[in-house]
């Protein structure tokens, strides 16, 4: 027999981010708090809330680069028809 189409359940799903520098010994994160002033935090400390609980953790690397724009040549680029 197949899984029946009808699901009654509750999620609660409780979660922690946090934007920053990771330290070098990669103990703290460094981040700028609601007053714009620079802060670190153990994470350790960020963790404590999850022990002994089954966790999904995920880490994600983002960098930004402005890029030229490369003007074309309308002579080459752009046919003409008549």
């Amino acid at each position: 027999m197949g899984k029946s189409k009808l699901v009654f359940k509750r999620n609660i799903t409780d979660k922690l981010s946090v934007k920053g520098v990771l330290s070098e010994d990669g103990s703290y994160i460094a981040y700028t708090d609601e007053n714009d002033i620079e802060q670190e935090v153990k994470i350790a400390d960020l963790l404590n809330a999850f022990k002994n609980q089954s966790i999904e953790f995920g880490v994600q690397l983002k960098s930004d680069e402005d890029l030229e724009l490369i003007e074309s040549d309308d002579d080459e680029d752009t046919e003409y028809i008549e």
